[in-house]
């Protein structure tokens, strides 16, 4: 976690926040895209944007070289495309439920969409501690949850390959919600597991615990995409994706940092009774990130505490 932390780090630390500093003078002197102030004898954010803002209604759009999204004849619409590098990293903990292994791995993947609107993707996965013996796509499926359409892409050891995905299939991988399973010889219905998304980006995984039972309750992630290179680093969009099913009494959800009792943070996600799916301002975020503790969780009518989880992040 430390690690992963550190790595975010290095993102906010790009952007020029976090220098020591006496005044202001000080700031204007580091190297930043965004305005900096002094804080407490640290250079942060001037910026407009609420600290504490609430997620609901917030839209960040879509990356540059996205497929835009119209209607297809007959009035159905078109789902957006957004081709480009994606990455998985291969963990037993993130098949549902969790598995507990040594084994580990990576995969890379290229989404790529022709004039026709043929959507491709390739793929390539190295693991370690295991053997593999197949590999299978799901969609639908954010972070923690096992989706709804598979798609077998090995029915061996090898593990790469070019696939054909229909429309419904990319758009999954574009909006975060594909995972590449990997089945093993000590696991052969799947031993790997690891969630797609865009290279280049923050991503924060969980899965979900219900409090009552301490059993598996759901998942999903937040995504943060960058854009520039080192050291003009700058987040751009922001995309948040939780289920929760077995949890239906749900009524409000939120981004917590600190302790649960007394938070020192909590952001508001736009919630339903089993999910919550939205975008939202990256920035503060990325922020509220460097310090760490990041947690879901979401309470029921009583304002009692249903369900929680860690907020796992890394550096794409």
């Amino acid at each position: 976690m430390l690690r992963r932390l550190a790595a975010v780090g290095v993102v906010v630390g790009l952007l020029g926040c976090n220098e020591e500093c006496v005044d202001a003078f000080d700031c204007a002197k580091v190297s930043s895209k965004i305005p900096l102030t002094c804080d407490d004898g640290r250079c942060v954010a001037k910026t407009t944007l609420p600290m504490f803002p609430s997620f609901t209604g917030m839209d960040a759009g879509r990356r540059d070289g996205g497929v835009d999204a119209g209607t297809l004849d007959g009035g159905q619409p078109v789902l957006p495309l957004r081709p480009g590098d994606y990455t998985a990293r291969l963990s037993g903990g993130q098949l549902v439920p969790p598995l507990t292994t040594t084994a580990a791995g990576s995969a890379q993947a290229t989404l790529a969409v022709d004039d026709a609107g043929v959507a491709t993707l390739a793929w390539s996965a190295t693991v370690m501690n295991t053997t593999p013996i197949g590999a299978t796509l799901r969609f639908d499926a954010p972070a923690g949850r096992t989706g709804t359409g598979a798609l077998v892409v090995s029915d061996g050891g090898s593990l790469s390959g070019t696939v054909v995905l229909s429309r419904q299939q990319a758009a999954a991988v574009s909006t975060n919600r594909a995972a590449l399973v990997i089945a093993t010889t000590d696991a052969p219905t799947g031993g790997l597991q690891g969630q797609l998304a865009p290279r280049g980006a923050v991503v924060g995984f969980t899965q979900l615990v219900r409090t009552s039972t301490g059993q598996y309750g759901g998942g999903g992630q937040v995504v943060i995409e960058l854009t520039g290179t080192p050291p003009n680093v700058f987040p751009t969009a922001g995309a948040y994706d939780f289920e929760w099913p077995e949890s239906g009494r749900v009524v409000s959800a939120a981004l917590v940092q600190g302790a649960a009792s007394t938070p020192l943070l909590s952001l508001e996600l736009e919630a339903s009774r089993t999910r919550a799916s939205g975008t939202f301002e990256p920035l503060p975020l990325l922020l509220m990130i460097r310090d760490g503790g990041l947690f879901v969780t979401g309470t029921g009518v009583d304002g009692g505490e249903i369900f929680r989880g860690d907020l796992s992040l890394s550096l794409r």
